[in-house]
């Protein structure tokens, strides 16, 4: 079963949406300046091309008006062009009356256990990487995006994700590439200790380049579910 936390919540919407669009790109968990103070605004999920704001809220009770109110506000701070929220508890009829308002869009996500979608491995294959093009993001320390894939030793191959921003040095990314890794090798996410294993046995080929591979018997030795 998989971990009920926020972090793995917010990995499961930012694969819904490439699953949504192939080509869009995205940054997590990242921190953009507000353009009056300069102060930093935590954004869970940021798509730099469309300059949107996605929220992520796992909460047992369903999202309130608070929430709504709150993602405004950011948006102003940031020059956001739009805003959406995910929640896999529903919203409350206030939330998504000053939603509809605002034009803020409400979406219901159930979180999933497992997942059944991804192309079935082989058991001889690899996973790897590559660079796409300069990025669009907001912020310096971004200067690519990427895909993964993963090929099945017969020639094939399918992406995995595609279209993600890509720091090759920031371990935020590096996890969400071991937790696409790890997820299609189990069927379902892994437990945050796998991806902490991951990160430190093969974090370093996320930085050598842009291009990566990682066969599966190497994905097999750490990848292991709550």
């Amino acid at each position: 079963m998989a971990a009920h936390t926020g972090k793995n919540y917010e990995r499961q919407v930012m694969r819904h949406l490439t699953e949504q669009d192939k080509a869009v790109f995205f940054e997590l968990d990242i921190k953009i300046p507000a353009r009056v103070t300069g102060d930093l605004r935590q954004i869970d999920v940021w798509l730099p091309k469309s300059r949107e704001i996605i929220e992520c809220k796992h909460h047992v009770r369903p999202v309130d008006v608070g929430v709504i109110d709150s993602l405004l506000g950011k948006m102003d701070d940031v020059g956001a062009s739009s805003g959406r929220v995910f929640s896999h508890s529903g919203f409350t009829r206030a939330a998504r009356a000053r939603a509809a308002k605002s034009g803020i869009g409400c979406e219901e996500l159930a979180f999933e256990e497992s997942f059944d979608v991804y192309p079935e491995r082989s058991g001889r294959g690899y996973y790897f990487g590559d660079y796409i093009d300069l990025c669009l993001a907001s912020t310096r320390e971004c200067d690519s995006y990427g895909r993964i894939n993963y090929a099945d030793g017969d020639g094939n191959d399918w992406p995995v994700c595609v279209g993600h921003s890509v720091d090759w040095h920031n371990r935020q990314m590096h996890s969400f590439i071991s937790y696409v890794l790890m997820t299609h090798y189990l069927g379902e996410p892994p437990a945050e200790e796998a991806i902490a294993f991951f990160l430190d046995e093969y974090g370093k080929r996320f930085e050598a380049g842009f291009e990566w591979r990682i066969d599966e018997g190497e994905v097999s030795r750490i990848a292991f579910a709550v």
